[in-house]
């Protein structure tokens, strides 16, 4: 079966440049996240305590006068959603949650993120989809890149014996790292 070296050397190129900022984003933010990284890192956050936890359906109100009297920018989404039981609005850039600390008190928490602190929250798929389509087409490509290269090097016709040696221990390591890490 003969295989057109030069398309799949195209279709390497392509998606590689193509998908190269999503590969960035994902190296970057993966490795210091290993670090203990994380997404507030660059965040500048305020915390507010409010004399009693809000009755459920005024979180909204309690919210926006928290953010008015002390002269906070108001998000540009203003629906109220409950994540992990906390009232939430806004996005992964600036938001604002009505939390509850160890004493039991209500805290208004502003957050307002930097970059880095969005491209983590995209790493881990918490913006809207449009991230998402991007993230599947670069897993997707992933396994591409992979099959076009071994085509394009007619799978190793000439060090077949060391690339099987590499590959099984490639391997052999992965899994040794994944036992060890149980």
């Amino acid at each position: 079966m003969k295989f057109d070296k030069s398309l799949w050397m195209k279709v390497h190129l392509y998606l590689s440049l193509f998908f190269l900022p999503a590969a960035l984003i994902y190296a970057l933010t993966g490795a210091l996240y290993i670090f203990d990284v994380r997404e507030n890192a660059d965040a500048k956050i305020q915390e507010f305590t409010l004399p009693s936890i809000p009755q459920q359906g005024e979180e909204q109100a309690t919210i926006l006068s928290v953010l008015h009297a002390n002269n906070l920018k108001v998000p540009n989404d203003t629906q109220i959603r409950v994540q992990k039981g906390n009232a939430t609005m806004g996005s992964i850039a600036y938001n604002v949650s009505i939390t509850t600390n160890k004493q039991g008190q209500a805290i208004v928490r502003v957050t307002d993120r930097g970059l880095y602190g969005i491209l983590v929250l995209m790493h881990k798929a918490k913006g809207k989809f449009y991230f998402d389509i991007i993230a599947v087409g670069f897993a997707i490509s992933l396994m591409i890149f992979y099959l076009s290269g071994l085509i394009i090097t007619s799978f190793c016709k000439k060090k077949r014996k060391e690339a099987l040696l590499t590959f099984t221990l490639g391997l052999l390591l992965t899994a040794l790292a994944i036992w060890a890490s149980v």
